[in-house]
């Protein structure tokens, strides 16, 4: 069976689905589906904006869960929260966790402001340095989430991350991973542009040459209508790319079935 395994509730502020909505939409296409509600602790913007009841969460999810729907969450990495994150992941008894980077150096990448002053390829080498010293802190997660988040919001003409403009930066984030042995997210959200689908696949051919083996497949979605998304073209990536596409159920990687 195919997963989504990025998506988010009621338990995430941004979202306008609830887990009812979410799991009508898997069952329509067949699919599985991983909840992975917001953890951004001391987020620059709003400090407690991305953060939840978590023992809430498994007591009202909890009956939900099944083979085919599973509990986890996407844990926003900053260097000053690291310590925090990982004990987090000790903690509750999730399925999966999805390491992300909505964050460089206390500034929300979301926000144009955080763009002020930089060239594109200044802006896209901090992230990638701030990328690196968060893996380096960080373990306790299964995937590497979006990393083209940051192309959703970035002021420039070209939105794209090119390999070729910052190949080191790239390759010491995808050793990273291989290292720790994390899976990479192809993420769904803008696989609808011919442009993020040719930069993007170059990203996860460099990682599987590296040593990269998995690939998780999440639609990062907030609305019903956004469950499964895209799925089919980030099958084909995964493939491209050389890479096997996994879930994981009590933190244990799963081969999805195709």
């Amino acid at each position: 069976m195919i997963f989504d395994t990025h998506m988010h509730c009621r338990y995430s502020i941004d979202s306008k689905m609830n887990i009812d909505e979410a799991k009508t939409a898997a069952e329509k296409l067949g699919i599985g589906m991983i909840i992975t509600e917001h953890w951004d602790e001391d987020y620059p913007t709003n400090p407690e904006a991305f953060v939840f009841d978590i023992a809430d969460y498994f007591a009202r999810c909890g009956p939900y869960r099944s083979k085919k729907l599973l509990l986890g969450i996407e844990v926003g990495m900053q260097e000053s929260t690291a310590a925090n994150d990982d004990a987090l992941g000790k903690k509750y008894p999730f399925d999966f966790i999805l390491g992300s980077m909505h964050c460089m150096n206390g500034r929300d990448m979301y926000e144009a402001k955080t763009y002020n002053g930089k060239t594109k390829q200044e802006a896209v080498r901090e992230f990638l340095l701030a990328t690196a010293e968060n893996l380096k802190l960080h373990d306790n997660f299964d995937s590497f989430a979006h990393i083209d988040y940051m192309c959703r919001y970035m002021p420039y003409e070209d939105k794209e991350l090119v390999y070729a403009e910052a190949p080191e930066l790239f390759d010491a984030v995808f050793k990273l991973l291989v290292e720790k042995d994390k899976a990479i997210e192809i993420n769904t959200r803008r696989l609808d542009n011919p442009a993020a689908v040719e930069h993007l696949l170059v990203l996860y051919k460099r990682y599987r040459e590296l040593g990269g083996r998995y690939a998780t497949l999440g639609s990062d979605a907030h609305y019903q209508e956004h469950v499964g998304r895209r799925l089919d073209i980030a099958r084909e990536m995964a493939e491209a790319a050389g890479l096997v596409p996994v879930y994981f159920e009590q933190r244990k990687m799963q081969r999805m079935m195709l």
